[in-house]
């Protein structure tokens, strides 16, 4: 009884978190109210904060997109649950690590690198999501 109240916990939790505006997420992260969060986030081109929180939420939608089809691909496939987890786990991490690095190369520390770094973590998660896509509509044919 335990395991089911608490694997419903889980789902609640997990269903209220995919609930969640990319605003609402960011403000949760970052501690700022959410009503400044939509502040910045209303015009991405106001300042460089704007411009980092712009480019931070762009990168939560592509995530939850990725996230959207991986789920999708478990239901349809529980069997490449395991493999598929590993290797979206795998991606990001690459992801990141490569990212962070062009960035830095870049940007140093300036106050750009953020935004470069999540805007290129954006157009790789688009094209793993595109990739994996391509790959499920293969498989079911």
């Amino acid at each position: 009884m335990r395991k089911l109240a608490f694997g419903l916990l889980l789902l609640a939790s997990a269903n209220a978190f995919a609930e969640q505006t990319p605003a609402d997420e960011i403000s949760a992260r970052s501690g700022l109210p959410a009503s400044e969060v939509s502040a910045l986030l209303a015009d991405c081109d106001s300042n460089q904060t704007s411009m980092n929180f712009c480019a931070w939420r762009d990168q939560l939608v592509a995530e939850r997109e990725l996230q959207q089809v991986v789920d999708q691909q478990i239901s349809e496939h529980p069997e490449r649950k395991t493999a598929l987890e590993a290797k979206v786990a795998k991606w990001k991490k690459a992801r990141d690590a490569s990212c962070e690095k062009s960035a830095r190369k870049e940007w140093d520390d300036g106050s750009m690198r953020p935004a470069a770094q999540a805007i290129c973590a954006t157009a790789s998660t688009k094209k793993m999501t595109k990739k994996l896509s391509a790959t499920a509509g293969r498989r079911s044919s």
